[in-house]
């Protein structure tokens, strides 16, 4: 162990009485081999503007140099969960319990985080300790700013955001904001029925401020309110139950007298979210995704003109999932039967006994005696359509996917679920991933894509907007395959981090 007294000393102080000490336990050794950063090392160099500096000396982001902005999504793991143990199996028995502590994980999580040079960076499953222990200080001492948002629960764990302050301006407090997702679709105080049905007012982009129009009303709240009140089980698990948040901040782009960029906004909004999990649950995720595009629209209609938005976050959801289609298709209908069939059958009480047996059928909780042993236990995948193929991107994945299932006839009392669809007031959204990526998340006996970036496009109602540029080169299968699953030695989350390019456009 070494202690060391550090004593703070200028010119007329000697540091009497404000000394620091600190204890070092772990010995110092050489990052490990990081196989995603070795990948993708190349593609984050693009674009570098190496030697640029403002006026004042700072670095000039890419951003600022160029007309494309850089964004990082990533569930860390939390180190709450890594080492946890469930009815005496452990949620990762393929890995090492060394390669799973928090000394050895965080700093390559660091390490890789900053390797993507990005201009923002959403975290999910961020422990309280480790955001301000080792992330805050370590980001901010690499030109990032930043806040942690805790979820609503005992545990301290949450969503942390973070962005250049070389691509933007410095936030106020004022800007960074969190909601629980179980209050934003709750009915407003005092509005009665008749307010219901009427539509509301909002400065169009594209009109003078001094013009007011009529744009189409979020009616999907009354057929969501409706939900709630003949539905017991949806309601509580949603509004009393389930404790995810969004964090969401207002940044305003830097310009500089060497900006080559002019399509840029005088602010954007970012929304950082991580969806409740439950693989039954996939309609309770189509409701807290339409809560999170409500409350967005909402703070970015608070300026003289609607901001380009970016929703980024882990959303438990695979490509054909409900709460995907609506972000990228605009609706989810009572006929799409895949997003509602477990409407009448979820209960909350499958969180218990019923959901460790489902993660230990799954993969997610295990007692292997050896890694041949899981391999053994292969996932072996469903029939379904594969929305993973080369050519396949989010688009085109849910159009050709069947929404009938004639083999689902669960049901308990069956309530008709709501039309779920976005307003044509609120901006048309891409994937900052071109090609569907294989996966996002890898387990023993799960592996799927949950991880997404979306952006608003710019249209005629909405002046500014991103178009996708690519996405950093992701894993394969067989990279994977020889440590059996996420996390491992190499890799120090069971998500793989989602980087993507996107160009500020004006319309």
């Amino acid at each position: 162990e070494i202690s060391i007294l550090v004593t703070p000393i200028r010119p007329g102080h000697d540091g009497d009485g404000c000394q620091e000490a600190y204890s070092f336990s772990n010995g110092v050794e050489a990052l490990p081999r990081m196989p995603i950063v070795e990948l993708r090392e190349k593609w984050c160099r693009r674009g570098e503007c190496d030697g640029f500096t403002d006026g004042g000396g700072v670095k000039i982001g890419r951003s600022c140099m160029q007309n494309n902005l850089r964004v990082v999504t990533y569930n860390i793991l939390a180190d709450l969960y890594a080492g946890r143990e469930v009815d005496n199996h452990l949620m990762y028995g393929h890995c090492n319990m060394q390669d799973l502590s928090r000394q050895r994980r965080m700093p390559m999580i660091v390490a890789e985080i900053l390797s993507y040079d990005a201009d923002i960076v959403c975290l999910q499953e961020v422990d309280a300790s480790i955001h301000d222990s080792l992330l805050r200080p370590v980001l901010e001492a690499n030109g990032y700013q930043g806040f942690y948002s805790n979820k609503v629960s005992s545990q301290q764990e949450g969503c942390s955001m973070f962005w250049s302050t070389a691509a933007f301006e410095l936030a106020n407090d004022d800007d960074t904001r969190t909601f629980p997702l179980r209050s934003l679709l709750a009915k407003e105080h005092g509005e009665n029925e008749l307010s219901r049905h009427h539509g509301s007012h909002y400065y169009d982009a594209m009109s003078n401020v001094n013009d007011v129009v009529e744009l189409e009303r979020w009616e999907s709240m009354n057929g969501i309110h409706d939900l709630f009140e003949n539905h017991d089980e949806v309601r509580k698990v949603f509004q009393e139950s389930v404790g995810q948040i969004v964090q969401i901040v207002r940044l305003t782009p830097k310009q500089t007298s060497q900006s080559f960029c002019t399509t840029k906004p005088e602010s954007i909004v970012v929304a950082n979210t991580h969806l409740f999990y439950h693989p039954m649950a996939d309609h309770i995720r189509i409701l807290q995704a339409y809560a999170v595009c409500h409350k967005l629209d909402e703070i970015r209609r608070e300026g003289q003109y609607p901001d380009p938005v970016l929703i980024c976050g882990d959303f438990n959801s695979g490509p054909l999932s409900g709460a995907v289609r609506l972000l990228t298709h605009r609706s989810v209908l009572p006929s799409d039967n895949d997003c509602w069939k477990h409407l009448n059958v979820y209960r909350w009480e499958c969180g218990d006994s019923e959901n460790i047996q489902y993660m230990i059928d799954h993969g997610y909780l295990c007692n292997y005696s050896s890694p041949d042993e899981a391999i053994e236990s292969s996932y072996i995948d469903e029939e379904f359509f594969d929305a993973h193929g080369d050519d396949s991107s989010l688009d085109a994945s849910v159009s050709r996917k069947s929404t009938k299932d004639e083999s689902s006839n669960e049901t308990i009392n069956s309530i008709i679920p709501p039309a779920i669809e976005l307003p044509s007031s609120f901006p048309t959204l891409a994937s900052g991933c071109l090609k569907v990526p294989q996966f996002t998340n890898y387990a023993v006996d799960f592996v799927e894509t949950l991880d997404y970036v979306f952006a608003s496009k710019p249209s005629e109602r909405e002046p500014y907007g991103f178009k996708p540029q690519g996405e950093a080169p992701m894993l394969t299968e067989d990279m994977v395959k020889n440590y059996v699953a996420m996390p491992n030695e190499a890799m120090p989350s069971d998500h793989v981090a989602v980087v993507c390019d996107f160009e500020w456009l004006k319309n």
